[in-house]
């Protein structure tokens, strides 16, 4: 009797075995796909800020040419026009070329499902190791 029931264990503690690693691997694999569904949303967002501020700096770009095109139609008489027109122009681009260079700064910062890839890095390393 004792030699049936020792045949039964080994059977069991695989397929217990095999439950806990499928149990496992689908836990990290929901674990992954939630962190990577998390990195896209938020992704999502910065390429919507972006877009924003692109659309802000044409914005002001087109403003400073147009203010450009106006001192050169008031041109003819006017001292003080002028003066104040170009003061203007200038600021609209500065403003253009601050939101500009605040734009590259932000796309340089954007990097996709990058706690994804290092969570998938450290899974590998894990599993390497027991492997060995």
């Amino acid at each position: 009797m004792d030699t049936s029931k020792n045949k039964q264990k080994p059977s069991k503690n695989i397929i217990n075995i095999t439950q806990n690693i499928i149990a496992k691997v689908i836990s990290i694999i929901e674990t992954r796909l939630r962190l990577a569904t998390l990195e896209i949303e938020e992704e999502k967002s910065k390429i919507l800020k972006i877009l924003l501020m692109i659309t802000i700096m044409f914005m002001f770009i087109f403003l400073g040419m147009l203010c450009l095109l106006m001192i050169i139609v008031w041109s003819v008489n006017a001292k003080y026009r002028i003066l104040t027109m170009i003061i203007i122009s200038i600021i609209l681009f500065l403003l253009s070329f601050l939101v500009g260079l605040y734009t590259f700064k932000k796309i340089r910062q954007s990097t996709l499902l990058q706690y994804t890839r290092k969570e998938l890095k450290t899974d590998c390393n894990i599993l390497e190791d027991k492997n060995e």
